[in-house]
């Protein structure tokens, strides 16, 4: 409490001393709108200095903020500045949004009552509302140290404005203050006068007039003034567009595959390269059908073998339902005679999450759900690190999604953070828009090696095949026989490729017994063995994915005011203030 009472008799203290070295006598400002919407301006200030002081600084706004953070800058161009009629030294500085004029000789100070002349232009001082032109103008500004015991503005419009058509009022008082000023007069020359008194430090007086559309023959910036403008005044809106070009380059430096040769059919899969590993080239990330794959892999290779349930209890419906190829197809996964260990890391973790009972040698595909779960993501490390160690990836594609994301994940929220901070939209926007653009190119920056590049040839070749191969009268050189053996050799693929029903499709009539890592069903065709591996395959996928509810899981606010409006004391623009010196 004490320091809240020290801090307000000081502000009291600076505000007396304030008054006591000087005020503004009068405050008189001739206005002056032309034809074409430029605002001619003279400041008349008569001050009275009680103590020594070598001049006054007058604070001119020149960048004003929007209500959505936006910057707005008006051309101001400073004319003749004079004390006493005479010239007089002058200088100028930018102070954050305002031109600081600092009127005065630096080798000399005075004292008593000196009279100051500011001469300036404004262009685009007009806003332009649906029916009526406003001319909203701070005439003082309301950062004065000092007090101002007398202010007072004339306006003179283009000759042609028919004044019983114009609506004018004014505010006198503290920033926000919604009092009105002294009444409005209008001369004989149809000149409008707006004053008031004993305007206290912080306090000031602002004009506001509405003049029809029709009055005026201004036409309203084009689109592309006011993007032009909007962008030299808002550097920031150019980030977005820094960010995509920025993006663009990393993603032909770092992240763009390699050139790809021509893409001829191929018989076989890439050497030293599984289904999963195929699957992942494709599109650079692990699918569940890439799992799947793996799994008809060690099938195929003899690890394990696969059988379809049937029970007695089976209904109509889902006998129906297996038929059919729809869900209902029980399945079980029994260890087959050839031992794991010569799996690569990534089959080893997926073949103990299949069996992770060692004694066991049977695992219900049921029974993976609520549990499979945790293994997907040392499955993919150690899928990810096979690839990179047979030199398909310099680096996990899943890292550098990762990387990417988390930079564009950090832009989003900072835009977010400093909005609200500073209530700004636009900042908001424009580095929430940025990240966004992060965020859209981290999918497609993983980067395949040359070798990636060319094994990836090679699968589209694989997939040509398959996806041809059902047309009879297509042939290709050197291709192999159709053969139950050449059937199971890429069926591992074709399911990594989503070419399942396509290739069992070419081999129907040739599979007339299933193959032997397939067992239990009562009957067998080659296009219910299709339809059964559909089945499998969605089996899988549901089990692989399959948490608990309990399984851990993942609101901003936005808010802020402006200090940009209409209808009180301070809007508009014009403005600022001064002090001596």
């Amino acid at each position: 409490m004490k320091r809240i009472a020290l801090a307000v008799a000081l502000v009291v203290a600076v505000g007396i001393a304030a008054t006591a070295a000087l005020y503004v006598e009068t405050f008189h400002a001739d206005l002056v709108l032309t034809e074409d919407g430029r605002l001619q301006v003279v400041e008349t200030l008569a001050v009275v200095f009680l103590t020594p002081h070598h001049g006054i600084e007058r604070l001119l706004p020149v960048s004003y903020k929007t209500p959505f953070g936006t910057n707005l800058s008006l051309d101001v161009q400073v004319g003749r500045v004079t004390m006493d009629g005479a010239p007089v030294p002058v200088t100028n500085r930018r102070d954050g949004r305002d031109l600081v004029l600092r009127i005065g000789d630096p080798e000399r100070t005075i004292t008593g009552t000196h009279v100051y002349g500011v001469a300036y232009d404004v262009g685009q001082a007009l806003l332009f509302r649906d029916s009526y032109l406003q001319l909203y103008w701070n005439v003082t500004g309301n950062n004065w140290d000092v007090p101002i015991r007398r202010a007072t503005a004339s306006l003179t419009l283009p000759p042609d404005v028919a004044r019983d058509l114009v609506t004018a009022t004014s505010y006198a008082g503290a920033w926000g203050s919604a009092s009105a000023g002294e009444p409005v007069t209008v001369d004989a020359a149809g000149r409008y006068t707006f004053a008031a008194s004993n305007l206290n430090p912080g306090s000031g007086l602002t004009i506001d007039l509405a003049i029809p559309r029709s009055q005026l023959s201004l036409s309203p910036p084009s689109l592309a003034q006011q993007v032009g403008r909007f962008l030299r005044d808002n550097l920031l809106a150019l980030v977005p567009i820094a960010a995509l070009g920025l993006m663009i380059a990393l993603w032909t430096r770092y992240g763009r595959d390699p050139r790809k040769g021509t893409i001829a059919p191929a018989t076989e899969p890439p050497a030293d390269l599984g289904p999963g590993g195929a699957g992942v080239l494709i599109d650079d990330r692990i699918d569940l059908r890439d799992i799947s794959a793996m799994v008809i892999g060690l099938a195929v290779s003899g690890h394990l073998t696969i059988r379809e349930e049937a029970t007695e209890d089976d209904s109509i419906v889902d006998k129906a339902r297996a038929w059919l190829g729809g869900s209902g197809g029980r399945y079980t996964f029994v260890r087959g005679t050839k031992s794991p260990d010569g799996l690569s890391p990534a089959e080893r973790a997926l073949y103990d999450a299949i069996f992770p009972d060692a004694e066991a040698r049977e695992t219900p595909l049921a029974s993976l759900e609520n549990r499979f779960y945790k293994t997907l993501p040392t499955l993919r490390v150690r899928l990810y690190d096979d690839l990179m160690g047979k030199r398909f990836y310099a680096q996990s594609p899943e890292r550098v999604r990762q990387a990417y994301a988390g930079w564009g994940g950090a832009l989003v929220a900072a835009g977010v953070a400093l909005g609200f901070w500073l209530s700004s939209l636009y900042l908001a926007i424009a580095l929430g828009l940025s990240g966004l653009v992060v965020l859209a190119f981290s999918p497609i920056m993983p980067r395949k090696t040359q070798k990636g590049s060319a094994a990836l040839v090679e699968i589209l070749g694989l997939a040509e095949y398959i996806e041809r191969a059902e047309v009879d009268r297509i042939e290709f050189t050197d291709a192999p026989e159709k053969s139950p053996a050449q059937f199971e050799k890429l069926l591992p693929y074709a399911v990594a490729l989503g070419l399942t029903a396509i290739w069992v499709k070419k081999f129907e009539g040739l599979l007339r017994e299933p193959p032997s890592w397939y067992t239990g069903a009562p009957t067998f065709n080659g296009h219910l063995f299709g339809l059964s591996l559909g089945r499998l395959a969605s089996g899988m996928q549901s089990a692989f994915v399959t948490a608990p509810r309990t399984a851990p899981t993942g609101r901003s606010a936005w808010g802020g005011r402006s200090s940009f409006g209409g209808g009180f004391s301070g809007g508009g623009f014009g403005g600022g203030g001064g002090r001596g010196w």
